[in-house]
């Protein structure tokens, strides 16, 4: 990845710099009766061409689901939906991205890098005759994978489409996250 961003900064033909708020729904296919929560989002993206860029990433999100293993709650629910505890994520990546598609109006890019997450696990525990909340929190290496669709609305403002997962060393995929965003552009 940096072999890509020496060699095209030399021929630099763009120097935009965008900035992105998203939000929309969070989820993860490793927990058991998982119930989608929000995501919130926020982008750096700095053009080195036309086509290619490099951005700085903060994501925050969380979903319920339901903890069987860390808890020795008996199998009653806290939450009507079947859940008894929380996952919350608060990740900072650095990512490479490509536009696949780049026309006047609509561009498709793909992008992938790393990054760094914080996952808090809320979950009951029963001690006693009592039940407590406990909390889990842990720190690891992760690697995103995006997917950004923009419409231009004006020359400085364009609508567009996130979505992407995050790969973990120990879980295949960890969370997946998908929603609508605005960008603005400073040139």
């Amino acid at each position: 990845m940096m072999g890509l961003i020496t060699i095209s900064s030399k021929a630099q033909e763009k120097r935009d710099l965008t900035l992105s708020v998203a939000k929309g729904k969070l989820n993860s296919p490793y927990y058991k009766k998982d119930k989608a929560g929000d995501f919130y989002s926020i982008d750096f993206d700095y053009y080195i061409t036309s086509r290619q860029m490099v951005s700085a990433n903060f994501n925050a999100g969380d979903h319920r689901y339901y903890e069987d293993i860390l808890s020795n709650y008996p199998t009653g629910l806290v939450y009507e939906d079947g859940t008894n505890a929380t996952a919350e994520y608060r990740t900072f990546s650095i990512l490479y991205k490509y536009k696949i598609v780049n026309t006047k109006v609509f561009s498709v890019a793909l992008g992938t890098g790393a990054g760094f997450m914080t996952q808090t696990l809320k979950y009951p525990h029963l001690q006693g005759n009592s039940v407590y909340p406990v909390q889990s929190t842990s720190s690891d290496l992760v690697f995103p994978v995006r997917l950004e669709l923009d419409y231009k609305v004006s020359n400085h403002f364009r609508l567009g489409f996130i979505g992407g997962f995050f790969v973990h060393p120990d879980f295949p995929i960890l969370a997946y996250h998908a929603g609508l965003r605005i960008t603005y552009v400073v040139k």
